[in-house]
C-alpha cells in the first residue's frame, strides 16, 4: 500500500501540495487500483497519484496559492504535436486527440491519462500489464 510519505519521498515536488484532503482522497483511489500489477503496483499508484494531483493543480489552483503550487500546475504537461504548419501567412495547427486519438482508445476511467507526462508513463505501464485482458 502506497503511503503519503513514500509518495512524497519519490516525488518531493508534491510535498507542499494543498489542500491535504485532496491528496489523501486521490491516495485512497490510487491504493484501490493496480493491485494486480505485482512488482509494478507502487509505481503505478505513484504515477496515478502524481497525474491526478497535477490535473487538480491545473484546474483548482486557489487564488494566492504558493509559488510552488503554481509551478506544480505547470509540471507534468505533455507537449503539443504540430500537425500542420505553413510559412507564408504563418499558420500552425496542433494535433488533438479526437475520435482516433489516444484518449478515445483508452477506457473512460483512464481517458485523461494523455494529459500529463505522469499519465503517459502510467498508460505505458497499463499496456504492459494488460496483455490479453481488459483494464477498466
Amino acid at each position: 500500500m502506497l503511503t503519503r510519505a513514500d509518495f512524497v519521498a519519490f516525488y518531493p515536488q508534491f510535498s507542499a501540495f494543498s489542500p491535504e484532503g485532496v491528496l489523501d482522497a486521490f491516495l485512497l483511489q490510487a491504493n484501490a487500483r493496480f493491485t494486480d500489477f505485482l512488482e509494478d503496483e507502487q509505481e503505478a499508484q505513484r504515477l496515478y497519484l502524481a497525474h491526478k494531483l497535477t490535473l487538480y493543480a491545473r484546474t483548482a489552483l486557489p487564488a494566492g496559492a504558493e509559488p510552488s503550487m503554481a509551478l506544480l500546475a505547470s509540471t507534468g504537461e505533455t507537449q503539443q504535436t504540430i500537425a500542420e504548419k505553413r510559412v507564408g501567412e504563418v499558420s500552425v495547427k496542433y494535433a488533438t486527440t479526437g475520435g482516433s486519438g489516444e484518449a478515445s482508445r483508452a477506457s473512460t476511467s483512464f481517458a485523461d491519462l494523455p494529459e500529463t507526462t505522469y499519465g503517459l508513463q502510467l498508460l505505458s505501464l497499463i499496456r504492459l500489464h494488460a496483455r490479453g485482458r481488459y483494464v477498466p
